[in-house]
């Protein structure tokens, strides 16, 4: 079984540079770090592989070169495969333009199941697993919290929608958007690995590999004009003490279902 991992890089929200006057994130500057939804997409798909060594996993992210380096750490970390698609070309696609960059790369590919985020912590539109998919002609869900079970035929899978819990089987090949709420960890690259060539599992993908028209990638194929950004400010959450008692397991089961834990 072949599993591709959609994921990407976002500044993270505690060390980022943003210019105000051109109203844009730096990302060369910016510290990036690997999406919360995305990570889970990597775990699941590693923690299959360990457990069936028949799993072949790729990583595919699209982004600035120095990510080359994060997709060789999760190549040592136990993926088969890293692809980085990078292009001066490609800056300031949208959620549309990313899709069809994305999708005209995996018709190259062979596959059972693709995986990535429902949303990401710098936009959450949630359109890049259903445009995917849609461009492929594939089967596709987004909200994932849970997969049961996944062969090269079907995935089973429990997913969140309107504050409900739904169970469904999917047929493969299809695009699976998860969510962090699966709370899976992914571990970090063991010592002895940290210095591990792995260039010959690593890729760089460009336009001229590609070869799309210059109208349909950037900003130029983008249609969504952002008129402003809007940068979210942290607050900070007050902790709640509740007592070892019933009105304190009520309490924490109405949170965790609040949440989608449960």
């Amino acid at each position: 079984m072949k599993i591709i991992c959609l994921i990407k890089y976002v500044p993270d929200t505690d060390q980022f540079e943003y210019n105000y006057e051109t109203d844009k994130i730096n990302r060369e500057k910016s510290r990036l770090i690997l999406n919360p939804d995305d990570k889970q997409a990597v775990a699941w798909a590693l923690q299959q592989k360990k457990q069936d060594a028949a799993v072949s996993v790729e990583i595919v992210t699209m982004g600035p070169m120095k990510l080359e380096k994060e997709l060789k750490d999760l190549i040592r970390l136990g993926a088969d495969r890293g692809v980085l698609i990078s292009d001066r070309q490609f800056a300031g696609s949208d959620s549309l333009a990313t899709s069809l960059i994305l999708a005209n790369y995996l018709r190259t590919q062979e596959y059972d199941l693709i995986l990535t985020g429902t949303h990401t912590l710098d936009g959450g539109t949630g359109h890049i697993g259903p445009q995917v998919a849609e461009l492929l002609d594939l089967n596709q869900f987004s909200n994932i919290r849970k997969i049961e079970e996944a062969t090269k035929e079907y995935t089973i899978v429990e997913t969140l929608q309107d504050n409900r819990i739904f169970r469904l089987k999917i047929q493969n090949p299809s695009v699976l958007s998860l969510i962090h709420q699966m709370n899976l960890r992914l571990g970090f690259v063991r010592y002895e690995n940290i210095d591990k060539n792995v260039d010959a599992q690593f890729s760089l993908v460009t336009n001229e590999t590609l070869k799309l028209s210059a109208d349909v990638i950037g900003r130029k194929g983008s249609p969504t004009k952002v008129l402003r950004n809007v940068v979210a400010k942290q607050t900070r959450v007050m902790n709640q003490v509740v007592q070892v008692d019933d009105q304190g397991i009520e309490t924490v089961v109405a949170y965790l279902k609040e949440k989608g834990y449960l």
